[in-house]
């Protein structure tokens, strides 16, 4: 077997620390999942095997194609809704990390008219449209699970024009970013913009950031490698219990790093 590059050995732990952060934020329960798109080949993604996000490790991550089937043989039991990862990959080359949840602040804008307005200074990380998908529009009673490429695709589509953020109706949330670092950021930007909403529409008239403000945001983040980016990575990182997988990922940094 080849051994693992440096790159794919990041990716894995990226991943780790991405499912236990967003299950410690609680974006994500027992039933989310969360994935990143192979670095070594674009055309795969890895996603732990049917587990609960806050206890995946290493050992848990699988391969799978962006048709949704898992490679080398592994035969342990996927997430049914591993299509959703597949679909966004497959539309979506600028997408590097993806993750399903159903944090119940999220829920209200699934179902009702009250939409998701960028509201609180880091909403940058998701835009200004917020678009909801409901799998009754093209499939009809179903038992709500996307469980198969076409739904998977349907659901895609809604991320079009960079979309970050697409909320399922009834049902949950879809969060696509550039980096399991972003994915963090995002998810943390969503609860405390929803949980804003649902506390202060109860006071009043809510003003929303303006168009300019969110793209002034969006350049002031600059890359996820810069060092006040990642200072919020490692803080996560670190208050999810993933100390040691930060100094294995600073190694392998260094020695790629020393490679190029």
């Amino acid at each position: 077997m080849t051994k693992a590059t440096p790159a794919f050995e990041i990716a894995c732990i990226d991943l780790v620390i991405a499912n236990r952060v967003l299950a410690k934020v609680g974006a994500v329960d027992a039933y989310g999942h969360v994935s990143v798109r192979n670095p070594d080949n674009l055309n795969e993604f890895l996603l732990s095997r049917s587990l609960s996000p806050e206890f995946v490790t290493r050992d848990d991550i699988m391969r799978f194609d962006l048709e949704g089937r898992t490679l080398r043989d592994d035969n342990r039991p996927p997430y049914l809704e591993r299509f959703i990862h597949a679909a966004i990959y497959k539309q979506r080359p600028d997408v590097h990390a993806v993750v399903h949840g159903h944090p119940r602040p999220l829920l209200p804008f699934t179902v009702t008219d009250l939409k998701m307005r960028p509201v609180f200074m880091t909403a940058d990380e998701f835009g200004a449209d917020v678009p909801v998908w409901d799998i009754r529009d093209r499939f009809g009673d179903t038992n709500m699970l996307i469980v198969n490429m076409e739904q998977g695709l349907d659901l895609a589509a809604c991320l079009s024009g960079g979309a970050r953020v697409v909320l399922v109706r009834g049902h949950g949330f879809i969060g696509a970013g550039r980096s399991a670092s972003q994915l963090i950021r995002l998810c943390k930007a969503l609860l405390d913009n929803a949980a804003l909403i649902l506390e202060a529409s109860r006071f009043g008239t809510i003003k929303e950031l303006t168009k300019g403000e969110l793209a002034s945001r969006q350049q002031s983040v600059g890359d996820d490698d810069m060092p006040a980016v990642m200072r919020g990575f490692e803080y996560d990182a670190i208050q999810a219990g993933c100390a040691d997988l930060m100094k294995q990922r600073a190694a392998l940094k260094a020695d790629l790093s020393s490679k190029a």
